[in-house]
């Protein structure tokens, strides 16, 4: 019982931690006049850099326990919402990783970077009528200055303009004014993106923001799109899941920009326009746009839910045999993120985007869903799939669930709930069981020997009951790692071990349009611009 308990209590715990941690993976893009303080978004750009700077080191056993221990301490400034704190401190720890001395240069840069918000502007505009980029570095409230850069740096292609950031490295007269560098474009800048650095004298180049110049005026492009999208709403043959897809999709490229949202901080909305004005070329000849191959940020609608995922499907046949050259259909990873989390952060956040590469490397589909709606009903991970199959050219009896934390004991409770929709799940950092007569696809389990969060004896200890009761249940003790990093660690031998489980025994049927049988959920996902 004692077990039990301790177990419920590391449950609450991590669902208010990782709310407060992975709930700030956003970009950022926008400014105050005032000094602001540090919020989640400005966490989002320094843990992007760091989920790479550890990918990139050795993987020595010291360097893993200093670099867990230190990432997992700063959930104690989450809670108390000391941001300024976090970022100051994850900066000193990337400077640990890394060995620099205490007193390095690149430490001061680092800091610098940390404690600043850039704004580019414009964001987005017609390449010909750019006659200047404004850079603005906007010092947080409570962090420490650092060492500025010496140039701002716009590279697009083989073109590059280097200025001098001295406006950006003197502090103005007026306490509310923002240092801001005005660069004049001449000539006119080529159609496509602009990447914007801070040139450090240490550590060199570091992005700070992009401008996005479409060949032709984007407002005028995306009212004609969304006329397009609007006739296609009035055709019978256009299912709910596609035409959400048009519109939010649209919405990513030409709507406005909300730095709380990941999805429009990762959208590059010159290639996103292009392809929304492809798909409605497909809709128009009667075909699915979403059944391609790619790496693909979209809506999958069910029962009365519209919900955000990324979806990979690799080079196979499409469903009927259209739409993807190659063979199929693929085995089906479904990942689900930590509390706070997003369908975005297993494709660009745990282990700098690890899951990508390797469904890339394994040729397997995988799909991201936000993981809420999934624990508020079981219903919808069979809905899910039956949607899903209308695009995704995946094998029905080859269908795994992966999770981190809130998203592993949403998997492990799924496979006890939805036993004949999988053929097995992964718990990383998290488990959560049900005592029901069923027989459960396998699970396997990863804990991780320092996590603060899902505890190792207690997490231990509740795996331990539903084996006695018979549940094929494997446990991973991972040394040296913590709560969240361990992902990265272990993610690929997760994925194989799920590629390793015998097909299950399953009748398939055609995939057929579902409608909603109930309300619309109260999940916390965004209702329908409808």
């Amino acid at each position: 019982m004692k077990s039990l308990v301790a177990g419920a209590r590391s449950r609450r715990v991590v669902v208010a931690a990782v709310l407060a941690f992975s709930s700030y993976f956003v970009l950022v893009d926008a400014a105050s006049a005032a000094p602001p303080a540090a919020d989640r978004g400005d966490l989002a750009a320094a843990y992007l850099r760091f989920e790479r700077a550890v990918a990139a080191v050795p993987k020595d056993p010291a360097t893993r326990r200093m670099v867990n221990e230190a990432f997992d301490a700063l959930t104690g400034d989450f809670f108390a919402g000391r941001f300024d704190r976090a970022l100051a401190r994850l900066a000193t720890i990337e400077g640990d990783l890394k060995g620099e001395p205490r007193d390095a240069i690149t430490r001061l840069e680092r800091a610098y970077l940390a404690g600043h918000r850039f704004v580019v502007t414009p964001r987005v505009a017609r390449a010909a009528d750019v006659k200047s980029v404004e850079v603005r570095a906007i010092a947080l409230e409570g962090l420490p200055g650092g060492s500025p850069p010496t140039h701002i740096v716009l590279r697009q292609g083989s073109r590059e303009i280097v200025v001098l950031a001295d406006a950006l490295r003197t502090t103005p007269a007026d306490d509310a004014a923002t240092p801001t560098l005005t660069i004049p474009i001449d000539p006119p800048l080529a159609a496509g993106t602009v990447d914007v650095f801070a040139r450090m004298p240490d550590s060199g180049d570091r992005p700070i923001g992009r401008l996005h110049a479409f060949a032709e005026d984007p407002i005028a492009l995306g009212a004609a799109l969304g006329e397009r999208i609007a006739r296609v709403a009035e055709r019978a043959d256009v299912d709910p899941s596609t035409l959400a897809s048009l519109k939010a999709r649209h919405e990513l490229a030409f709507g406005s920009f909300d730095r709380g949202k990941s999805a429009d901080g990762l959208a590059q909305p010159i290639d996103l326009a292009a392809a929304v004005a492809e798909e409605l070329d497909l809709v128009e000849a009667g075909k699915r746009p979403y059944a391609r191959a790619g790496d693909r940020w979209r809506i999958v609608r069910v029962l009365g839910t519209e919900l955000p995922i990324r979806q990979y499907i690799p080079e196979g046949e499409g469903i009927g045999g259209e739409g993807i050259e190659g063979e199929g259909p693929f085995p089906l990873v479904i990942a689900f993120h930590g509390a706070g989390g997003d369908e975005n952060l297993f494709f660009d956040g745990y282990g700098g985007g690890r899951l990508l590469d390797l469904a890339r490397e394994r040729r397997i589909a995988v799909v991201c869903p936000p993981t809420i709606p999934f624990g508020v009903s079981p219903n919808v991970l069979p809905k899910f799939l039956e949607e899903l199959a209308k695009d995704v050219p995946f094998d029905p009896a080859r269908v795994g669930l992966v999770g981190h934390s809130l998203g592993a004991a949403t998997a492990s409770r799924l496979a006890v709930l939805r036993p004949e929709s999988i053929n097995g799940a992964v718990c990383i950092a998290g488990f959560a069981d049900l005592a029901r007569k069923v027989d459960v696809p396998p699970r396997i389990v990863f804990l991780a020997a320092l996590d603060p969060l899902f505890p190792l004896a207690s997490t231990r200890a509740a795996v331990e009951a539903a084996r006695e009761r018979g549940d094929a249940i494997e446990v991973v003790v991972v040394e040296n790692e913590g709560h969240t990093l361990v992902v990265g660690e272990v993610i690929a031998q997760a994925v194989d071990w799920l590629l390793a489980r015998a097909p299950r025994a399953t009748a398939t049927t055609p995939p057929t349009q579902s409608a909603p049988t109930t309300p619309a959920m109260n999940t916390g996902v965004p209702a329908s611009r409808e």
